[in-house]
This record gives C-alpha cells, sequence and structure tokens, in this order.
C-alpha cells in the first residue's frame, strides 16, 4: 500500500467516488456477448442497447477486456468497424 493509499483511509477532506450510478457488474455470458458484437464490428451504442446496459458501462468493460487482452484494438475503435 502507497502512502497516498493510506491517505484514503483517513482523509484529511472528502473523498468523491465517481461513476457510483453505473453497474460495473456482468455476467460471463453478457461479457462473451459484448466480445462477440466487439469482433463483429459494432459501434458500442449498438451493444450497449442490444445487452440493455447504459453505454458508458459498456465502455468500462471493453476497457477491462482490453486491460486483459480478451479483446483487441479494432479499425474504428468504440465506433465500430462502419
Amino acid at each position: 500500500m502507497t502512502n497516498h493509499d493510506i491517505m484514503k483511509l483517513r482523509p484529511k477532506s472528502e473523498l468523491v467516488i465517481i461513476l457510483e450510478d453505473l453497474d460495473f457488474s456482468w455476467y460471463a455470458v453478457e461479457m462473451d456477448k459484448v466480445k462477440s458484437l466487439w469482433k463483429y464490428g459494432w459501434h458500442i451504442k449498438d451493444i450497449a442497447k442490444t445487452v440493455k446496459r447504459d453505454q458508458d458501462e459498456v465502455a468500462m468493460l471493453i476497457m477491462h477486456l482490453a486491460r486483459r487482452e480478451e479483446i483487441s484494438r479494432r479499425r474504428g475503435g468504440v465506433f465500430g468497424d462502419a
């Protein structure tokens, strides 16, 4: 634990928790669907609509999957291959 992390345990000022209104929990079947749609070049907006999730939640999942190397970069990024 770094000194910066220790400061968060007993902060001297108020900490702001960001994105607390989003749901970052995913079932494996949902993640597989997103990975598949990503592979087929779908736009993030259409992926979100298909899996019935907030577009920001899908964006965070895409970031998670990319960091774990479960999806690869693609032409067009989150906007798809269109």
